[in-house]
C-alpha cells in the first residue's frame, strides 16, 4: 500500500508542478509588458510561417496543375504512336501472312505434280477399274 501511496504522491506533486508552471506562463504573457511583446513577437511569425506554408501550398497546385497538363499531353502522344506502330505492323503482318499463304500454296502444287509424277511412274501400267 505504501507503494501506491508513494505514487499517487508523485502523481500529485508533477500536477500541482505543471499546473504552477502552465499558470506562471499564463501570468507571464497576459499579465506582463515583456510577455504581451512576446506574444505580440509569436503571433506575427506564426502568420509569416502560415503566409510562408499558403505560398507554398499555391506554389505546389500550380506545378501541380502543369504536370498534370504535362502528363496528358505525352499520354496523348504515346497513344499516338503506338496507333501509328500498330498500324504499320498490322500491315507487316498482312504482308508476310499474304507471302506466306502463296508459299504454301505453292507447295501444295508442287506435291500434287510430284504425287502425280509418282503414280504415273509406278502404276502406269495397272489397269484402272471400271
Amino acid at each position: 500500500m505504501s507503494d501506491e501511496h508513494h505514487h499517487s504522491d508523485i502523481k500529485f506533486l508533477f500536477g500541482f508542478f505543471l499546473g504552477g508552471l502552465i499558470g506562471a506562463l499564463v501570468i507571464f504573457f497576459l499579465g506582463t509588458k515583456e510577455g504581451k511583446k512576446v506574444t505580440k513577437q509569436l503571433e506575427e511569425k506564426g502568420k509569416d510561417i502560415i503566409g510562408d506554408i499558403d505560398e507554398k501550398v499555391e506554389d505546389l497546385k500550380t506545378q501541380g496543375k502543369e504536370l498534370l497538363e504535362e502528363s496528358k499531353e505525352i499520354k496523348n502522344q504515346l497513344v499516338e504512336q503506338v496507333e501509328e506502330k500498330r498500324e504499320e505492323l498490322t500491315e507487316v503482318a498482312k504482308e508476310r501472312l499474304d507471302t506466306t499463304l502463296a508459299h504454301i500454296e505453292e507447295i501444295q502444287e508442287q506435291g500434287i505434280k510430284t504425287t502425280a509424277e509418282i503414280r504415273n511412274k509406278f502404276f502406269k501400267n495397272t489397269p484402272k477399274k471400271q
